[in-house]
């Protein structure tokens, strides 16, 4: 049988078994005027469970592998992202893809490095979804880290917005809402309500792997683009179908959470 690591949904620590013991034995001595407390008691802990991920087994090195090849992956294309940044210089400033009936004018340059920060998130998202525990100081450290990061990077400074342009709505706003809104997400006050948890059950990590891999894709189309191998206009507007596309799909998935979180 080939090596593999399985997930064991039935493994609980001994903080479980206390907890369950404490609220048996508290529905024992408790009078009936307690009942709303009990009940609070018992969702809290009903919450609780549904936050534990199930405990990755190793019955090899399959899983152990599969944990390191992402990480490296994910190091590899940070790696890579990052050594394209000395070439920026050698993309056009920008490019008047539309004039009528608005204009649309891409600035190459600045979406280049918004592009990056992206790329840079997402291999972040990635690395803490397959190493991330149940640490409130390291959910902590990670949530406040990935908002500050998403207000730095995607975020525009309002002086620099130009609401006249195509882009701003094109490119710019969609892209900051989405990764800023699941920044926000990694903070652990936010991360669950009662029946979801963000990081679980709304942005999974396929949904991650397949952002990161449009992103790639159309960073790799405009460099083509750039150098004269594909017509830009072609590539801008294949890259918005794409781009509008990720985010109506994670808004179609965002939508149940969202209104739970609310209400």
């Amino acid at each position: 049988m080939p090596p593999r690591a399985e997930l064991d949904h039935h493994s609980y620590d001994a903080s479980d078994a206390l907890a369950k013991a404490s609220i048996a034995l508290s529905s024992t001595k408790r009078s009936s005027t307690d009942v709303p407390n009990l009940a609070k008691a018992k969702a809290s802990l009903r919450q609780r469970e549904r936050r534990r991920r199930p405990r990755l087994v190793f019955r090899s090195t399959h899983g152990i592998t599969g944990s390191v090849a992402t990480l490296c992956v994910c190091i590899a294309i940070v790696v890579t992202a990052s050594s394209g940044m000395s070439i920026v210089d050698q993309a056009p400033k920008q490019t008047i893809v539309m004039e009528r009936p608005f204009k649309v004018v891409p600035p190459h340059r600045d979406a280049f490095k918004r592009t990056a920060a992206s790329i840079y998130y997402l291999s972040a998202r990635t690395c803490w979804n397959t190493i991330s525990n149940n640490n409130d100081a390291l959910n902590w450290i990670w949530g406040i880290s990935a908002l500050c990061y998403a207000i730095i990077k995607f975020i525009p400074n309002p002086r620099d917005v130009d609401l006249t342009n195509g882009n701003t709505w094109v490119f710019v706003i969609p892209m900051a809402a989405g990764l800023t809104v699941d920044a926000l997400f990694q903070l652990p006050l936010l991360q669950c309500n009662d029946g979801l948890c963000w990081n679980e059950d709304v942005i999974t990590q396929i949904d991650l792997l397949w952002v990161l891999l449009s992103g790639l894709v159309v960073a790799f189309v405009f460099t083509l683009s750039f150098r004269g191998v594909l017509e830009i206009r072609r590539s801008y507007w294949g890259a918005a179908v794409v781009v509008h596309a990720i985010v109506a799909y994670l808004i179609a998935k965002a939508l149940p959470f969202l209104r739970k979180q609310v209400l």
